[in-house]
């Protein structure tokens, strides 16, 4: 996933510890009624998470 992020010109998404749960959650659910929106959810604002300290640092936060 975060080598497809990364050729996309994105930052990796990390998952913290507390957030597995549910990200496995929303795997299986997608994987078994090919709902994907949770899961591509979770994504979009771990990405988002991962864009802060560049913005931090650009003085945009």
């Amino acid at each position: 996933m975060n080598l497809e992020l990364m050729r996309a010109g994105f930052p990796t998404a990390i998952i913290p510890v507390e957030d597995w749960l549910v990200y496995y959650q929303n795997l299986e659910k997608a994987g078994k009624d090919a709902d994907y929106g949770p899961v591509v959810q979770q994504l979009v604002q771990l990405v988002e998470r991962s864009f802060e300290p560049y913005w931090y640092l650009l003085g945009i936060t």
